[in-house]
């Protein structure tokens, strides 16, 4: 029953995270269509401040549910003594997103003309405050949905939240005109704010409907002591995540206003801004939606083997996931460099994004390492090192932007994502190295994957443009199995890693308990 409870699971994940990731990507690529490069420059801006003040909205909540509510249901607490958590992660929430709401409403006028310097944001913050409270709220229910293992709800109230946001922004960017700017971002965070509210209905219905189940009345702690508990674990939650988020929004408030200095107006230095940020890193980081998946659920089985001082083991799986996420990674960034133009064109209708996604996509191998060395770390118990080290890459990169871009513009942009994205791999990397001892493969790591991906970019591109075949989805399939019957050939792969693929989501984490896997820092 638990392992097909767990293979159950584990689908359900894979689909929703490829789902949400793809849904995703369509209504960005629709936006900018709708709104154009400035529009997604502006838009790009506000989500930056968004999500800083989502995140001091949740502060911690739902990593702190998660775990508290998993520990409890591994020591057969009550029912009732679990419900009692969830209210107080209620109360906690409840202040913080209020704190959110009325700092977003009442500072708008100052985010938007002092900071990012558009008076046009104006109205969009003002209307997403009215998220803050929904958002913290629903971060609950997904904390205690997550925490008693009843991932379809959550996946669930997460459909819903986007399905509900794109019909609304879709049906007023239709119906009425997108040529100013401030109404049209307007329409898009009205469109979120009620997929947040929706979202949060729909979760709170899913958790009534549990209650009707008869449950104990044996409480082990008091609503104090419970409440104590969950702000112990939540602050430093909060403060780690307040810390990265407020740089972040730093450094997207700061390009803008660098490029500016560097003789752009405001429409081109929003429109660079939003090329790249907003259009380019965004496709670019799309085939890692297939890694999330696997990372989740391979991440614990490293915690494992290190709690149980196997480090053999440790190795051997960080050196199956580096060969996959680098197999996935040189795909991505020979068919991006390859077909740069294209789809710049066919998804953007703009050439300027074709030119940085053949600029960029070299960086894709480092960006979706980072993601599964800071993920192995954090298993290893080093997340206070992935912490350290992504402050040192925030703070470096916000200093760099203000030498390189106001001197250079679109080209000290590019400089710092070089920079920025190497620097963070580099520290990351030596760290884990230095922690597993772990022996890097260049040959069949990377060398294998290089050439292949060549060869197969280079011989279909030609072949298809030969017979005029111009389909991009077609392309992109025969290239794909060109290249893995490549590296069958150059034995880069073999059956026996896709065996260890397959056996690695039939393990059952639940025999082990929570606080001994680490899973609630992965979430």
């Amino acid at each position: 029953m638990r392992r097909r409870n767990l293979i159950i699971n584990t689908f359900l994940l894979t689909f929703s995270t490829m789902s949400l990731g793809i849904l995703g990507m369509v209504f960005r690529i629709y936006l900018s269509n709708q709104i154009g490069s400035e529009g997604m420059g502006l838009y790009q801006l506000i989500m930056s401040i968004n999500v800083f003040a989502w995140t001091i909205a949740i502060s911690g909540i739902r990593l702190t549910l998660t775990r508290l509510i998993a520990e409890e249901i591994g020591k057969k607490s009550s029912k009732d003594k679990i419900r009692h958590l969830l209210k107080c992660g209620f109360i906690y929430t409840l202040f913080f997103s209020c704190i959110s709401a009325l700092g977003l409403y009442y500072g708008s006028h100052f985010i938007s003309t002092v900071l990012i310097g558009d008076i046009r944001a104006q109205i969009p913050l003002q209307i997403l405050s009215f998220s803050m409270p929904f958002i913290g709220i629903s971060a609950c229910f997904n904390g205690y949905f997550y925490g008693c293992r009843k991932v379809i709800k959550s996946i669930f109230a997460d459909f819903i939240e986007n399905i509900t946001m794109i019909v609304i922004v879709a049906f007023f960017i239709t119906s009425f005109s997108t040529s100013n700017l401030e109404y049209t971002c307007s329409y898009i965070t009205l469109g979120m704010t009620l997929g947040s509210i929706v979202a949060c209905f729909c979760a709170y219905l899913m958790y009534i409907f549990e209650k009707k189940n008869k449950i104990e009345r044996s409480i082990e702690k008091s609503n104090k002591t419970l409440f104590k508990e969950v702000v112990s674990v939540a602050l430093p939650i909060a403060g780690s995540a307040y810390i990265q988020t407020f740089l972040r929004s730093i450094e997207d408030i700061l390009i803008p206003k660098a490029l500016k200095s560097h003789g752009s107006s405001t429409a081109t230095s929003l429109s660079i801004f939003g090329v790249i940020k907003g259009m380019a890193l965004p496709l670019l980081n799309f085939p890692s939606i297939f890694l999330a998946s696997f990372s989740t659920l391979i991440i614990p089985e490293i915690a494992q083997y290190n709690v149980l001082n196997r480090k053999k083991s440790v190795n051997f799986v960080i050196s199956k996931v580096i060969k996959f996420t680098l197999i996935i990674a040189f795909f991505a960034t020979g068919f991006f460099m390859t077909y740069s133009s294209e789809l710049g064109q066919i998804l953007y209708k703009n050439d300027e994004v074709g030119i940085m996604l053949k600029i960029l996509a070299p960086l894709i191998p480092f960006m979706y390492l980072d993601r599964i060395v800071d993920g192995s770390l954090n298993a290893l118990d080093q997340q206070v090192y992935t912490l350290r080290y992504n402050l040192i890459d925030m703070t470096v990169r916000i200093i760099i932007i203000n030498l390189l871009i106001p001197i250079f513009g679109i080209d000290g942009f590019i400089m710092v994502l070089f920079i920025s994205t190497t620097l963070n791999f580099s520290l990351s990397a030596n760290r884990l190295l230095k922690v597993t001892k772990l022996d890097f493969s260049i040959v069949n790591w990377v060398f294998k994957p290089t050439i292949s991906i060549f060869i197969s970019t280079f011989v279909i591109k030609k072949f298809f443009y030969c017979i005029n075949i111009s389909n991009l989805a077609l392309h992109g399939v025969v290239i794909f199995i060109i290249y893995v019957f490549l590296l069958f050939i150059s034995k880069c792969i073999s059956t026996k890693d896709i065996t260890w693929f397959i056996d690695a989501f039939k393990k059952d984490p639940e025999k082990n308990s929570w606080s001994e896997l680490n899973l609630y820092k992965q979430i």
